[in-house]
């Protein structure tokens, strides 16, 4: 797909990191899959995992968890 910020890339699948921020906790999650910008690097993602993403981090939260990084999982 073309790259809705710079105009100019193509997307390719990748990995990338994505950090949540709720309250006082700070969620990371490393090799989540993305389609990223050959030209300036923006990364899309898409709703399915934007949806696992957030349920997972709704879950760390109500655990009381302050810091958590983890590698990204598709849920079974």
């Amino acid at each position: 797909m073309k790259c809705v910020i710079c105009k100019h890339g193509e997307t390719t699948a990748g990995t990338t990191t994505v950090t949540l921020e709720k309250n006082d906790s700070t969620i990371v999650f490393k090799e989540v899959p993305a389609q990223i910008c050959d030209n300036c690097g923006e990364k899309y993602i898409d709703e399915a995992t934007t949806k696992e993403l957030l349920k997972k981090a709704r879950d760390i939260v109500k655990n009381g968890v302050e810091v958590d990084i983890r590698k990204y999982e598709v849920a079974a």
